[in-house]
């Protein structure tokens, strides 16, 4: 594996890429510093130098970072339980196709609750896409797989995931939604729940 040290994250990406590079891993989503692409056998670790590293703010009166995926995060929990959790307010500030890709994470909890807006979402083996929207919420077992597939301009949720930092990993093979519905399914121990707000 080779590690390089890198100021710009997204235009080192961008640059592998066009070399026929595929991303396969980042880490954290908040404020990405770390990231593993593939082509072939060959595996190339990027790591944002310290100088260039995105410091997140505390507390929800402070300021937005760029995260995975163009999504806008900010952290809510100050101090983030020595790193045991981080509750993050995420915005989507662009309407349309979100640039996502088919993902999981390494996780022991995750729950997702719309704020604002709408979200079109897909899970798999959890049937067809569909909507959040203000109050609607799911909990995303560790390792299932999913992608954000398109949005409405600002719309926004809260994310809770234990432990804080974790490992955003690319599914190049799956396709969603998956032929099969299987609602009951365990990942790690946890099930797929959704709930949908009074309307």
């Amino acid at each position: 594996m080779l590690e390089i040290q890198s100021e710009d994250l997204y235009k080192a990406i961008a640059e592998y890429e066009a070399l026929g590079y595929r991303l396969d891993m980042i880490t954290p989503a908040d404020s990405p510093r770390e990231v593993q692409l593939s082509k072939n056998e060959k595996i190339v670790r990027l790591v944002l130098s310290r100088e260039s590293v995105q410091v997140l703010p505390s507390g929800a009166q402070n300021g937005w970072v760029n995260g995975r995926a163009g999504m806008m995060y900010r952290d809510l929990l100050p101090g983030r339980m020595g790193g045991m959790i981080v509750v993050s307010h995420i915005r989507l500030i662009e309407g349309g196709e979100v640039p996502d890709y088919v993902h999981y994470h390494k996780v022991e909890f995750q729950m997702i609750r719309c704020i604002k807006g709408r979200i079109r979402v897909v899970y798999e083996d959890q049937g067809e896409p569909f909507w959040l929207e203000p109050g609607d919420w799911v909990i995303q077992p560790p390792e299932i797989r999913h992608r954000v597939l398109e949005c409405e301009a600002g719309s926004e949720v809260i994310e809770i995931s234990m432990p804080a930092e974790h490992e955003t990993w690319l599914d190049h093979e799956m396709m969603l939604p998956t032929s099969e519905h299987r609602p009951d399914r365990n990942f790690g121990g946890q099930r797929f729940v959704r709930h949908v707000a009074d309307k």
